[in-house]
């Protein structure tokens, strides 16, 4: 109840802690696909990893001793990472020649900075799908209120003087050029994920 007290306000900014926990399935599903849509800025504090999957992208994982991770990319994302890297750790600890084990080592730094630059794409193309979305969302909110407007300025009168009709035209065109702004930037998105689908990631 007090959650959705918050909710209904509708902040640009929310904390959570464990917010998964104690919750029965259908409540969870409606907050997950609110947070889904959510454009402000979302901080989660959470050990479930589905529902830390659905709803981030951007993770700081606390180690114990002070260290803290900066990873971008889901919380699933992370754990395959960590089975990679202790795969790793097992490969080298099984090799014995000296030249065996640079030769490998450096087979095995190529294949970090392949696996980094893929992972860094992956994340690109899911965050530049996410925006779009966004926009597409924004975009079917404003452009009624573009037409709506088109209509006050098409229904007023002369009776009602320049400076009514001043103020509803700055309205529109403040409405037309963030749709424009928009649609430009979610052309970029397009464009970028066009080009990371190109590397064959």
């Amino acid at each position: 109840m007090q959650l959705l007290s918050v909710l209904s306000v509708k902040p640009n900014f929310l904390v959570l802690d464990e917010p998964s926990v104690d919750m029965d399935l259908d409540t969870l599903s409606a907050l997950e696909n609110y947070l889904e849509q959510f454009q402000g800025v979302l901080l989660v504090v959470s050990h479930d990893r589905s529902f830390a999957d659905k709803v981030t992208d951007h993770l700081f994982v606390f180690e114990g001793d002070g260290v803290i991770k900066d990873f971008q990319g889901s919380l699933s994302e992370y754990g395959s990472c960590l089975v990679e890297l202790e795969n790793q750790k097992i490969q080298d600890s099984v090799v014995g020649d000296s030249n065996e084990r640079g030769s490998t080592s450096t087979k095995q730094i190529d294949y970090k900075e392949d696996q980094a630059k893929r992972n860094e794409l992956r994340n690109l193309v899911r965050q530049s799908k996410k925006e779009m979305l966004n926009i597409e969302r924004s975009l079917e909110k404003l452009k009624p209120k573009a037409a709506a407007a088109q209509s006050e300025i098409d229904g007023s009168s002369n009776d009602e003087g320049w400076t009514v009709l001043a103020e509803l035209t700055d309205k529109l065109n403040g409405i037309n050029e963030e749709i424009d702004d928009k649609e430009m930037r979610w052309l970029e998105l397009a464009e970028q994920i066009e080009e990371v689908d190109s590397e064959e990631i």
